[in-house]
């Protein structure tokens, strides 16, 4: 028998009779593709969490800059009522001048102090809003990534059993597209 026929008697001895390729040279790119995959999805499911940290973070942070919102409106809230009741309860002429420049005193509080700061946590509340909504969709491309690689490994791994490339293409392809829109989201 000549040589060619041989190599092309165990080429077609090779395939299934689909046409299904069943080559140890296909069984180990399927299986590199899977540790790869089972590495990004390691990765993955670490950005994940990492974001749902920066999330519950996110959202301490605003509660603790709503508190701070609320005693600085308290705040301003009892300094104009003090500057009030002071130029109200005034008795005489003596009372009225301390008591209008004890009020002068509250009020110009208000004005350079408290107002001030009343708009800076209103503006850091809003620096937090945005943070936290940032991890949150950043959290769920990670969490659609994980399933698409681990879908990806799945389909990789039935490739393998059931000798079809274009399982482990797909597996590939399904594994790899979210995990770029989650990393890109950073």
């Amino acid at each position: 028998m000549p040589a060619h026929r041989s190599v092309e008697r165990f080429d077609h001895g090779s395939r299934e009779p689909d046409g299904a390729l069943d080559t140890p040279q296909f069984a180990r790119q399927a299986a590199l593709i899977v540790a790869v995959m089972a590495a990004l999805l390691a990765l993955a499911t670490f950005l994940s969490n990492e974001a749902v940290k920066e999330v519950i973070t996110g959202e301490t942070q605003r509660a603790d800059t709503s508190s701070k919102l609320e005693s600085n409106q308290l705040k301003i809230d009892v300094a104009g009522g003090a500057s009030t009741m002071l130029r109200v309860l005034a008795d005489g002429p003596r009372d009225q001048a301390e008591a209008a420049k004890a009020a002068s005193a509250h009020e110009q509080r208000i004005d350079h102090e408290l107002v001030p700061a009343d708009r800076a946590l209103t503006e850091e509340m809003h620096h937090d809003e945005q943070h936290v909504d940032h991890y949150n969709e950043k959290h769920l491309l990670d969490e659609l990534a994980e399933v698409a690689l681990e879908v990806g490994i799945v389909l990789a791994t039935v490739s393998i059993i059931a000798h079809r490339r274009w399982l482990l293409s797909a597996g590939t392809a399904v594994g790899a597209v979210l995990l770029v829109v989650g990393a890109l989201a950073v």
